[in-house]
């Protein structure tokens, strides 16, 4: 979202022309409240005014919009001269961009990447980009680093934006891909489990029969059992009366010599 103060510039800038466009421009790339500079280069009226009358100024805007220090020092010409209030800046937003694309920045790197000669500007560099709200974390004077929480986001140019959408087309395209792999995934698995629903269901059959069948020899079987039970007995029953008879007959005429040679023949019958 614009600041109050941006608000008010772009206000002014529909209308602005000649110099007072370019004193327009100028004062906003110093504000100290102001890091978005999309929306000025989006009024076409603004822009067009520029490209015809001072490129630089143009080249400036964009710059601090998308760029960052080492851009401008690669080619000065291209841009305005900056002021030290507006160096400092582009310093901020360059520490910004920095601060997007990585959590822990060394002081190695932002001595180079920010241009500063010793840690102690270094260090009141990244307290004024706190205090500005630009980023938000902690530094670590012992490792020698910055430990980032938090960084504004710089504006997009139309670069950025068709590099963005080429990866978000590739992601689409390794979607589908992954799609396809998944539904032909979910198809072999849906074979296989139908073919592991039949053959149980084979089993269950298979093994219901074989139930069935063991079940009925067991009645077989128990009748059977049943049968020569009752013989036994009844062949048992013989014995044991052949038995008593013999036992009788032989109380009255013998002694215990008989009784004893009466024992081994029910034995006998017993056994046999």
């Amino acid at each position: 979202m614009s600041s109050q103060a941006a608000q008010q510039f772009l206000l002014i800038a529909k209308s602005v022309r000649g110099k007072a466009a370019i004193d327009l421009v100028t004062r906003v790339i110093e504000h100290t409240d102001i890091f978005g500079f999309d929306e000025f280069l989006r009024l076409d009226s603004l822009v067009n005014f520029l490209k015809q009358e001072n490129s630089q100024i143009l080249s400036t805007l964009e710059l601090f919009a998308y760029g960052t220090l080492t851009d401008y020092e690669s080619d000065r010409t291209r841009y305005m001269s900056l002021s030290s209030v507006a160096r400092r800046k582009l310093q901020l937003l360059t520490l910004a961009s920095l601060a997007v694309h990585a959590r822990i920045l060394p002081y190695a790197i932002l001595l180079k990447e920010l241009q500063i000669e010793s840690v102690r500007e270094l260090e009141d560099l990244i307290i004024d980009g706190i205090y500005a709200q630009v980023i938000r974390g902690k530094l670590d004077q012992l490792n020698s680093r910055l430990n980032v929480e938090f960084a504004i986001a710089r504006d997009v140019n139309s670069a950025a934006f068709n590099r963005m959408e080429d990866v978000l087309e590739n992601w689409c395209k390794n979607c589908a891909a992954l799609l396809n792999v998944l539904k032909f995934e979910a198809m072999k698995a849906n074979e296989h489990k139908k073919k592991a629903l039949d053959e149980q269901d084979k089993y269950d059959k298979e093994m219901l029969s074989m139930i069935k069948i063991i079940d009925l020899q067991g009645q077989n079987s128990v009748g059977n059992i049943g049968r020569r039970d009752s013989n036994e007995n009844n062949n048992n029953l013989n014995i044991l009366q052949a038995s008593s008879n013999i036992l009788a007959s032989n109380m009255d005429s013998k002694q215990s010599g008989g009784k004893k040679s009466a024992r081994q023949t029910v034995k006998r019958f017993f056994r046999s």
